[in-house]
């Protein structure tokens, strides 16, 4: 936005600041921003929305854009429902946001303007979504504008990074049909990638700039192996010296690519292994077996590489005999982390879909995310599927609790420098080995869960970046991603 117009852009992180609502609004209010634009999940629309409604009252002439994957999926209940937002931007922000503040200051219907809902004197405009084919032409990100705050990556509890830290996407969208995620719908199931040089140049320019680690956010890093394979040649030709995660898919992971990618840099793979039971694999349309999540995280860690493996527990075809499975899994592959997520029921979803087309879901049921405890009548409640989640964590201590694990545990810590750190960096941070390991922690009160007539309570996706102001303490330990 800033490098294709010369208007003035601020960025406000009231998440990862810890802006208590009423300070987000003295923040807008003294601003006094002629467009204000918020992102949302589904998991956030309501402290969004409230918060949009709360800048409304204070800043009546503020024109407020929603965007995101929930905003994207529910644009025109938006725009109906809540008439203080003027327009919501569906699909990638891009090209959208430049051309409507364009006609925004020239006073003119955005009737041309593609990526757009609104309404216009009481009739619903929908303007059909586009997609950007050339991601190289974008710059790179304005990354001096939240330059005061301070970002981490967490897994559960556990500290993952050091140092100056950021995330970069080398590529969008997702091809594969996995019915508990949105990302297909929102892409509609097309992937499209920057090229190697360009995704490097922009780590050349992170590397100068004092960085030492960078999270990749795309939703299938290793999808094209030849890419993957040629951002490293370029990584070791240049001799970029951070250290990269990314995540990847279990079935495209050969043991050739893992070991080019350790030798890289990249220290960290994150995989989604769901479930080990083929009927809760199929119920997810997730197109993998037990036997390649196993192999994938052997050849990781054979490449010296840490591996995060997540789970998913609670689909309706899924018993407390699948679960048992699960947590056995995880005790046997001995995973460096895990994270064990209670299915969500996210709108754009196939899964939410099938729901509203049975009738489980309501139609005013689009506001808010859905557990699937909620739903479920065989006596898996919500107090049960905590408990094994519990019993996950646990488990996945148990597992490093023998020889072959402390033998695993040394190997790691005599090759990877991020193991060391990683290690050794939280070791003051807590008191017990289970705790390190992602157990169970306590949630963190925050201030976006008051209550109060303007907010409700956060977020509580187990993808969201939190970062705090320099100094200033970490409240939220569940993250995987960044800025």
């Amino acid at each position: 936005m800033r490098e294709r117009r010369t208007d003035d852009v601020r960025v406000v992180d009231a998440f990862c600041e810890n802006l208590t609502p009423q300070d987000l609004f003295r923040r807008i209010g003294h601003e006094r921003p002629d467009v204000f634009g918020m992102n949302c999940s589904t998991h956030t629309f309501l402290p969004a929305i409230r918060a949009l409604e709360g800048i409304h009252r204070i800043l009546p002439d503020t024109t407020l854009i929603m965007g995101g994957f929930h905003a994207t999926f529910t644009a025109e209940r938006i725009v109906r429902e809540y008439p203080f937002v003027d327009y919501v931007i569906k699909g990638e922000a891009e090209e959208a946001f430049p051309r409507l503040i364009e006609c925004i200051e020239a006073g003119r219907p955005p009737a041309d303007v593609d990526g757009i809902s609104y309404m216009d004197d009481g009739h619903y405009v929908e303007r059909p979504s586009t997609v950007m084919q050339d991601l190289d032409a974008l710059p790179f990100p304005a990354r001096d504008l939240v330059r005061g705050t301070k970002y981490g990556y967490f897994h559960k509890n556990i500290r993952l990074t050091f140092g100056k830290f950021t995330t970069v996407c080398s590529s969008r969208g997702c091809p594969f049909p996995c019915t508990y995620c949105s990302c297909a719908a929102y892409s509609k199931r097309r992937w499209r990638a920057r090229s190697a040089e360009n995704v490097v140049r922009e780590l050349e320019a992170l590397d100068a700039d004092g960085y030492e680690t960078v999270v990749f956010v795309d939703d299938n890093f290793t999808l094209k192996k030849s890419r993957v394979e040629e951002i490293c040649r370029l990584l070791r030709a240049r001799r970029v010296r951070m250290r990269f995660y990314c995540e990847g898919r279990v079935d495209n992971a050969p043991p050739w690519l893992l070991r080019t990618m350790r030798r890289a840099g990249f220290d960290v793979i994150y995989f989604g292994v769901e479930s080990p039971s083929k009927h809760v694999i199929d119920y997810y349309k997730k197109g993998i077996t037990a036997e390649k999540s196993r192999r994938a995280i052997e050849d990781a860690k054979r490449a010296r590489m840490l591996v995060i493996t997540s789970y998913i527990i609670g689909a309706p075809v899924e018993s407390k005999e699948d679960i048992e499975q699960t947590i056995e899994f995880i005790r046997e592959t001995r995973p460096h982390g895990v994270q064990v997520n209670i299915l969500d029921c996210l709108v754009g979803t196939p899964i939410w879909d099938d729901f509203v087309r049975a009738g489980i879901v309501g139609p005013e049921d689009w506001k808010r995310n859905h557990r699937i405890y909620e739903y479920r009548e065989d006596g898996l409640t919500r107090e049960m599927l905590e408990a094994f989640q519990r019993e996950a964590y646990a488990a996945h201590v148990e597992g490093w609790k023998n020889r072959a694990g402390l033998l695993d545990i040394l190997r790691l810590l005599r090759s990877s420098p991020t193991a060391r750190r990683v290690i050794f960096g939280n070791l003051l941070r807590f008191s017990s080995l289970r705790k390190m390991s992602g157990g169970a922690v306590p949630e963190v009160e925050e201030p976006w869960s008051t209550g109060d007539a303007t907010t409700v309570t956060p977020s509580t996706s187990p993808s969201r970046a939190h970062g705090t102001p320099s100094g200033a303490p970490i409240t939220r330990f569940d993250s995987l991603r960044g800025p």
